[in-house]
């Protein structure tokens, strides 16, 4: 499922080329009481051989041998592998693109799991200077989740261990990746082929100008070339001739926006969506989320008992008028009905 992110993290790599900079580091930090591996060492030994491998061929292990503190959310092997990622390709990757990824799995200072905010979608910046998201459900909490999806998340991506210790910071082993903001709207649907017809759409509809000013975080269902030719719109000569009004309708559907339902500013990771209702950007038309073990469906009033199943989870993209705080994108395999 997350093997589409790919193409997604290659594209984005070229917006961080000219973002990259020396961090300052303290080097005044005591060394915890018998630990003297450093991150980079810790990296190897804890079998994140690619994210070892990836560090090294970044430059930037010289970087990491010194004191100071850092919380390092590193991908396993299997979820970089999935990326596409490994450790013979980073050793062709462009450096200052491939800092900017691994940049974005480093949080300033030592936070344990129990110091976690529990969120849903508690924001924390990394040294990219840009916004990744923790959300923390326990049994028993005010936040009704099944047993499967109970755990702490970044970005949806689930902690796999927590709080293993080097001498300059602490890890959390994720099951996924945190690939860097590729900026608005336009730029995350072109950089996925797969959703040249919702572009095309949303275009035609002047959604896209729309969802890219808005100033609050939403999360939407983004239906993949293949749910709109399941649709009836086989492309773009179809979209085009569609009844304005009825498209723009179907796709304002698809739009979760920040309401009390949502409880986290509209912004709803896969880990966060519940069995429940969820109000969207149509006006009196609803989204059923169904949850199935940990991976959400979704349903449209029109749809029926038809299921739309998530593609591609956890894709984040900017508003243009923004405070800095992305949008969450899901990749789904039918197009939602009023």
């Amino acid at each position: 499922m997350k093997s589409q992110k790919l193409l997604y993290i290659i594209t984005t790599f070229a917006f961080y080329l000219g973002l990259t900079s020396c961090d300052k580091r303290e080097n005044n930090v005591l060394y915890p009481a018998g630990i003297t591996d450093n991150i980079v060492t810790t990296a190897q030994k804890s079998g994140l051989n690619i994210f070892a491998s990836a560090i090294r061929a970044a430059g930037m292990d010289t970087t990491f041998s010194y004191l100071g503190q850092y919380t390092i959310l590193a991908p396993t092997d299997s979820a970089l592998n999935a990326a596409g990622i490994t450790s013979a390709s980073v050793a062709s990757m462009n450096k200052d693109a491939l800092r900017a990824f691994l940049r974005n799995h480093i949080i300033p200072g030592r936070t344990s799991a129990l110091s976690l905010l529990p969120g849903p979608n508690a924001p924390y910046n990394n040294i990219n200077r840009d916004f990744i998201y923790t959300s923390s459900y326990v049994a028993n909490s005010s936040i009704v989740q099944p047993a499967a999806i109970l755990g702490t998340y970044f970005n949806g991506d689930k902690v796999l261990k927590t709080d293993i210790l080097s001498n300059n910071g602490l890890f959390h082993i994720i099951n996924g990746i945190l690939a860097p903001v590729p900026g608005n709207l336009t730029a995350t649907l072109t950089a996925n082929p797969s959703l040249s017809l919702l572009q095309a759409a949303l275009d035609r509809t002047g959604l896209t100008a729309a969802l890219n000013g808005l100033t609050s975080s939403v999360t939407l269902l983004a239906p993949n070339n293949a749910a709109f030719i399941a649709a009836g719109f086989p492309d773009v000569a179809a979209i085009n001739a569609a009844n304005i009004t009825t498209l723009t309708n179907i796709l304002r559907l698809h739009v979760i926006p920040a309401t009390s339902a949502t409880t986290t500013a509209g912004r709803l990771f896969s880990c966060d969506f519940r069995t429940t209702t969820y109000p969207s950007l149509q006006t009196g038309s609803n989204i059923t989320s169904t949850l199935t073990g940990i991976v959400p469906t979704f349903r449209g009033d029109g749809n029926g008992t038809n299921q739309s199943g998530v593609v591609t989870p956890d894709l984040l993209y900017r508003s243009a008028i923004s405070t800095g705080q992305p949008n969450v994108l899901h990749i789904v395999n039918r197009v939602l009905l009023p």
